[in-house]
């Protein structure tokens, strides 16, 4: 699904965090993290969106796994462990 993270970047909205992954098909896929001020205390705080789909339960539990082998060749300066942590914790969220 995925080949590699190619960027990251934080958003001056008070802590938005985007992914960029290069998938196998050769588009980019931008992943973000919803922690804006301005989402603090609502349902869309902490939601990771994603720029090519909507996001389903089984969604984020696919996307997290097939970016877990990522982790070993990812540097560490890309926040890729907290976007998977945060679409397995999306994940459960739709169950509840």
């Amino acid at each position: 699904m995925f080949k590699s993270v190619s960027d990251s970047a934080a958003a001056a909205d008070g802590g938005s965090l985007a992914l960029f992954v290069e998938r196998v098909d050769g588009q980019t896929e931008q992943f973000v993290i919803n922690r804006s001020f301005a989402a603090r205390g609502t349902p869309d705080y902490n939601k990771i969106v994603s720029s090519l789909r909507s996001l389903s339960a089984d969604d984020c539990q696919t996307i997290a796994a097939a970016l877990e082998p990522l982790l070993t060749t990812t540097p560490p300066i890309h926040p890729l462990a907290d976007f998977i942590n945060t679409l397995k914790q999306q994940s459960s969220s739709f169950e509840n």
